[in-house]
């Protein structure tokens, strides 16, 4: 699996995640699969994507799902709206 990450973003991605080749490979075909799954348009090959990385089909599909997992968490737990200003903030403390 040829990849381009020489954008800003991936190099900042790689570098504050210390990121290694193989970890940089299982994002991108779990990032494939769950588009394959979840977007109709988007086509990928999972056994292609495993052969190129010399994992079985059900290793790939157990990092996709492993992925999808921690994004529904995360997005669950993501606080909406914006924080408080900061006068608020500290207006609230001395209330308390």
């Amino acid at each position: 699996m040829d990849l381009d990450v020489n954008s800003k973003r991936a190099k900042k991605l790689i570098r504050e995640h210390s990121l290694s080749p193989e970890e940089i490979q299982q994002i991108v075909a779990s990032a494939r699969i769950n588009l394959a799954t979840f977007d109709p348009e988007y086509r990928t090959n999972v056994t292609q994507i495993a052969d190129e990385l010399k994992k079985s089909r059900p290793t790939i599909y157990g990092w996709a799902d492993r992925a999808i997992a921690a994004t529904i968490h995360s997005l669950r737990n993501i606080r909406t709206g914006r924080p408080p200003k900061e006068r608020e903030r500290s207006n609230s403390a001395i209330e308390v």
